[in-house]
């Protein structure tokens, strides 16, 4: 299975003709999906500048392509910076996805799920800080982005729920709200990791993360509503 969900899919170049054939930024080379080129633009040239010194000419100058071209598929460079987390959000549910399988223990599940995500993260924390930050700064735009995809998340962990109630009907399922909480605690945790410089070391909370998981989900358990029962 891929390990590659932030690094390798944003930053590395779509294949493209030979670098003489593309000519300058005013000519548009031969590619089938330059909003997907266009994004991993944006996402090399986070890295390097604020994205408030960021322009479209250095965007289309990454990308190769033209500016005509850049607003076939944006309308401004925020509007790029929100598909771009977009992209992220659905590449990093796809791996998840992938990687979960209902048929095994889903705690163990769950837990490999954690450490792939934050193993990821931890590739380009430099990236994923400024993508944090600026949805905040966006205004209304961003805020809207911003919690579609925490519903993407939130909706991701409620169907793992689901599954695993399949083979114990027991269980309960997760509510919406909780499941909120999860991800967002989760998510408020790497913000805190990565603007404390420690976005290079996100691994190291794995241990904690899968046991704030685990107490939400033993929660469910018919074990744990007969213990609480019985107080």
């Amino acid at each position: 299975m891929s390990q590659t969900l932030f690094h390798a899919p944003l930053m590395s170049m779509p294949a493209s003709a030979d670098p003489e054939s593309l000519g300058t930024t005013t000519a548009t080379p031969p590619t089938p999906d330059h909003r997907s080129r266009l994004m991993t633009a944006m996402g090399t040239t986070l890295v390097h500048k604020p994205y408030g010194e960021i322009t479209i000419a250095d965007v289309v100058a990454e990308a190769r392509v033209s500016k005509r071209t850049f607003y076939e598929q944006f309308a401004s460079k925020d509007e790029c910076l929100l598909a771009l987390c977009e992209l992220l959000s659905e590449r990093t549910l796809a791996v998840m996805s992938e990687g979960f399988d209902p048929d095994k223990d889903w705690m163990a599940q769950l837990n490999w799920v954690i450490e792939a995500y934050l193993g990821n993260i931890q590739k380009q924390p430099a990236l994923i800080r400024t993508l944090c930050v600026e949805l905040l700064n966006l205004g209304a735009p961003g805020l809207a982005v911003r919690r579609a995809i925490l519903q993407r998340f939130v909706n991701f962990l409620i169907r793992q729920v689901e599954l695993s109630r399949q083979h114990e009907p027991g269980r309960l399922p997760l509510s919406h709200n909780l499941a909120m909480a999860v991800v967002g605690g989760v998510n408020e945790l790497i913000l805190e990791a990565i603007e404390q410089g420690r976005g290079d070391r996100l691994l190291d909370l794995a241990p904690e993360v899968e046991a704030f998981v685990k107490a939400v989900l033993d929660a469910l358990e018919p074990h744990a509503r007969s213990a609480h029962g019985a107080r």
